[in-house]
């Protein structure tokens, strides 16, 4: 009898000619993706740069390098004026808004006053809604002639403290969109605060009202200077308020100095030499921002041990926190936006006259018979459609790239796709117009839709990928190596897997920008043509001359789109206004 022993089997080692290579990581796909983009994004504002530089337009022949731009500028009277008033109104703005917005995050937060779900939705209704709408509602509401102070003054001993058509008058219109702001940085700040840093500071002998001003308020330090330069930085470049409000006292900002510069004297070079000043002034305000927040890891807190979150009790108090509180947002939110309803139907709106004596349809039968108006609504609508869908899209591959690629250059492309956010939207617009009149000699698509389209989705792409990126980033790498294992191929497992599992941070993406798009005007300045009229734009114009039905009809039409946006996205994907 023979014993066979069994010998284990040596791995199987297939020919040279069946061996699978595998793939690059990074192929010439994502060099063209990277070039293309930085291209369009970051290098949109050179034709700025040098129209500022350059003697004649840049679409015309000839010209030369000169500094006649920044010397006619700088000489110019009514630049520092404007320049003064920006800076008075962005610094009036801001103080309040951190005022207002921290106190809220604080009473909100961590209190125990009554009602506080409410009171947080009703202060973030101006984040969601078009910021233009509000404007008009103050304007029919707040104005020495508006309805509800003509109102007060009538009936009652009180009157609006503050007259609209003056700096401080806009700088508390503006208040009303950046104090939300503001509370939403400084609420999440106050919810990842260790509520122990509080107890100790009690234990030590402190009041619950010392130990949250001296312990968890300087820890706010971050988010408040974060949201300090923001609202400042929107303050200089904001447009539709000043147009509106400050037109007639002939109060001029930088914005509007720009914008009357550009459509009325045409002086493109002087334009662009203002905007290559805008441009570096919000530049220095990030970087003061990093100088001033320093190193963020000396303001952590958030320890191993999951804590909940202690209510300060306010006794009595709570209830005149509350009613500060919900005065604010009457006076800021509900009565605006109850001014643009009733203007938009009624045929004449004064505090003299029952609005439901005069109620019509005829602002919106004048809308919907003009066709600028139905023009306007309908090429918004397109850019806010197709534009959001193909703009989602790209975000969602540049962010893999930059994300879950191996990419020699991801790093700037991440910073890339930021941009956008530090950039005013008057320079964006301005540096699309150049660079189509650089490479699009015959204008075809300066004066199209898919002009205005692509300032309009680089000015949002920022909002879009900052979307996009969270549920990117809970992606865990292992579903790649699986699908790499298997042989997939780098943008076969992006598409086949990575993509399919962030369709609804995609759906979120696309209802951001659909709004954001839809609402934006600025960009459109340089842009827009008879033929070309899109509805933010229109509705800005508009107003700069007069507060009617029309203009009103208009805003809630626009705030009717933008709720039922917002309203869909919310029940479909969870979608929340940010800021």
């Amino acid at each position: 009898m023979s014993v066979t022993r069994l010998q284990p089997a040596l791995p199987r080692t297939p020919p040279p000619q069946q061996r699978r290579r595998r793939r690059p990581t990074t192929n010439a796909s994502h060099y063209i993706l990277w070039a293309l983009s930085l291209i369009v994004i970051v290098g949109s504002v050179v034709p700025v740069a040098a129209a500022s530089l350059w003697s004649t337009p840049l679409y015309e022949t000839g010209g030369h390098l000169t500094w006649d731009n920044f010397r006619t500028l700088l000489t110019d009277r009514g630049w520092w004026t404007a320049v003064s008033n920006s800076i008075l109104f962005a610094a009036l703005n801001t103080i309040g808004s951190i005022v207002v917005g921290v106190a809220c995050a604080v009473f909100l937060t961590r209190t125990d006053i009554p009602g506080r779900r409410v009171l947080t939705t009703l202060l973030l209704v101006p984040i969601a809604l078009p910021g233009l709408v509000l404007i008009i509602g103050w304007a029919a509401m707040w104005t020495p002639a508006g309805f509800a102070s003509s109102w007060l003054q009538t009936n009652t001993p009180l009157n609006m403290p503050v007259n609209l058509y003056s700096i401080p008058g806009m700088a508390m219109v503006a208040m009303s969109v950046a104090s939300p702001t503001v509370f939403l940085l400084c609420r999440g700040t106050l919810l990842s605060i260790d509520p122990s840093l509080e107890d100790a500071a009690r234990t030590a002998g402190a009041s619950p009202l010392r130990s949250l001003l001296t312990v968890s308020l300087p820890l706010m330090r971050p988010a408040i200077t974060n949201a300090a330069l923001l609202v400042f930085a929107l303050s200089i470049e904001v447009l539709g308020l000043p147009l509106i409000l400050g037109f007639s006292s002939k109060i001029s900002l930088i914005s509007t100095y720009l914008y009357d510069h550009w459509v009325n004297d045409s002086q493109q070079g002087l334009v662009s030499a203002g905007a290559v000043f805008l441009l570096v002034a919000v530049s220095g305000l990030l970087v003061l921002r990093n100088r001033l927040v320093g190193d963020t890891a000396r303001f952590t807190t958030t320890t191993g041990k999951p804590t909940s979150v202690r209510t300060l009790r306010l006794g009595a108090w709570r209830w005149a926190a509350t009613a500060a509180i919900t005065l604010f947002l009457l006076v800021f939110v509900a009565v605006p936006l109850a001014g643009v309803v009733m203007t938009a139907f009624t045929s004449i709106l004064s505090p003299f006259i029952s609005p439901w004596s005069v109620l019509t349809l005829d602002n919106f039968s004048a809308v919907l018979d003009n066709s600028l108006y139905t023009n306007s609504i309908t090429n918004s609508l397109l850019i806010a459609g197709i534009g959001g869908a193909v703009t989602t899209i790209v975000i969602a591959v540049l962010s893999v790239v930059a994300h879950r690629s191996a990419f020699r250059f991801r790093g700037s492309l991440q910073q890339g796709m930021l941009w956008p956010r530090m950039m005013p939207a008057l320079v964006t617009g301005m540096a699309f117009f150049w660079s189509f009149a650089l490479l699009d000699r015959s204008g075809a698509l300066r004066t199209s839709l898919w002009g205005i389209g692509i300032a309009f989705a680089v000015r949002s792409l920022a909002l879009g990928y900052s979307a996009f990126y969270p549920a990117l980033a809970g992606i865990g790498a292992d579903l790649d190596n699986a699908a790499r294992t298997s042989g997939a191929t780098w943008w076969k497992t992006m598409r086949t897997i990575v993509f399919r599992l962030v369709t609804p941070a995609m759906g979120a993406s696309f209802v951001l920008l659909f709004v954001a798009m839809l609402n934006d005007a600025e960009p459109a300045v340089f842009l827009v043509t008879d033929k070309t009229p899109v509805l933010g734009l229109t509705m800005l114009q508009l107003a700069a001359t007069s507060i009617g039905g029309t203009v009103a009809a208009l805003g809630v039409i626009q705030m009717v789109i933008t709720s039922l946006v917002l309203g869909a996205g919310r029940a479909l994907l969870g979608v929340r206004p940010r800021a």
